[in-house]
């Protein structure tokens, strides 16, 4: 996870509106036990793409990963990092666009931060994430979790 303070300039213009909202509410104060953001293009498909992307950590060994492609492509990764009685578990998605303002993408953020923190107790929110991301389509996980902490 990168260690910068600010979030880096982009290219397109709605991942700079995106990038612009989240520095406005995160970069400088934040909620989270860590936060940073990096820029950076790849290719799919033949066709290079700028991505942005973000991560949050939480004091619950969780860790949120919001990855915005200028083609309108989002992915979410929700991460609970390997510690005490649990492997390491990944839940992921492809939430749509469909027109989500900087101000709801920054929301969205926030909400799934907070909510990542039931993976730590064996909790894995999927109703609660589709709310947030108004997400009808599949989740991928990978491992498995774990009886919750403190059990």
């Amino acid at each position: 996870m990168p260690k910068e303070r600010n979030i880096p300039f982009c290219r397109a213009e709605w991942l700079q509106d995106v990038s612009i909202e989240l520095g406005r509410r995160f970069a400088g104060r934040h909620p989270f036990r860590s936060f940073s953001a990096q820029v950076d293009t790849c290719v799919h498909e033949g066709e290079e793409l700028e991505q942005l992307t973000v991560w949050a950590s939480t004091w619950g060994e969780t860790v949120v990963c919001l990855s915005l492609w200028d083609d309108l492509t989002l992915r979410v990764r929700m991460i609970l990092l390997e510690c005490g009685n649990n492997d390491e578990f990944e839940l992921a998605f492809w939430p749509e666009y469909a027109g989500l303002s900087p101000e709801r993408i920054a929301e969205a953020f926030r909400d799934t931060v907070a909510v990542s923190t039931r993976l730590g107790y064996g909790e894995i929110p999927e109703p609660v994430l589709r709310r947030i991301w108004s997400h009808a389509g599949a989740f991928e996980t990978k491992g498995s979790l774990g009886r919750p902490r403190g059990s």
